[in-house]
């Protein structure tokens, strides 16, 4: 008899246990956003010298990677969850100096985040940014990371997190992730050419949840 209570004990426990996992695995899920880059905002009256080209390069393990392309540069974006990455191509026969200070993202409902770039550590987010210069006919690759989304923690320490923070432990949440669909964010980039800096806005899409 004891042993047939123990089983039962044993089998109660790990029903409990599976319900329990699936519910925190439930809880944990979070929604996946595909984001694209639609548009480039230039600087006033540039249209015309800096022509402007946006195409998709799907060469790279069929990943969707946007590019943009003028007579100075040709950058290559990715979007991931909580960071932006890119490869800056300088074209022209002058160096490209990226602003990194005055770079910024705007999310879809106008809230504003300082960006800052690779080599900057965690706990130094909020200071002064040195510019980086690209002579010409060099390359350079970075990734952007919204400064309003690092975070410490005690049990963690510094870690990034998403761009958008809902998860899908409820019906609520995951109608307000799915209402994020076509959404926009953008990415403005102060580089400066010729001693002029120029403010590159990169206008990206929420294409889908």
């Amino acid at each position: 008899m004891n042993k047939i209570i123990f089983f039962l004990a044993i089998v109660s426990l790990s029903l409990q246990s599976c319900s329990i996992m699936r519910d925190v695995e439930k809880t944990n899920r979070t929604a996946d956003y595909t984001i694209s880059l639609t548009s480039v905002e230039l600087p006033a009256n540039a249209k015309e010298q800096f022509g402007e080209t946006i195409t998709i390069d799907n060469s790279k393990n069929d990943t969707s990677r946007y590019v943009y392309e003028d007579e100075y540069m040709k950058i290559l974006w990715f979007v991931g969850s909580d960071k932006f990455y890119f490869t800056l191509y300088n074209k022209s026969n002058h160096a490209l100096k990226i602003i990194w200070d005055d770079a910024t993202l705007v999310m879809p409902d106008n809230s504003i985040s300082k960006l800052m770039h690779n080599g900057v550590k965690y706990s130094q987010r909020n200071e002064a940014q040195v510019a980086t210069t690209i002579p010409r006919g060099a390359k350079i690759e970075d990734v952007l990371v919204p400064t309003e989304n690092v975070i410490y923690s005690d049990l963690l320490g510094w870690f990034v997190s998403p761009m958008f923070k809902y998860s899908l432990s409820s019906d609520y949440e995951m109608e307000k992730a799915k209402s994020m669909k076509g959404e926009v964010l953008k990415v403005l980039l102060p580089i400066k050419i010729e001693d002029i800096q120029n403010e590159y806005t990169f206008v990206f899409t929420i294409k889908d949840v």
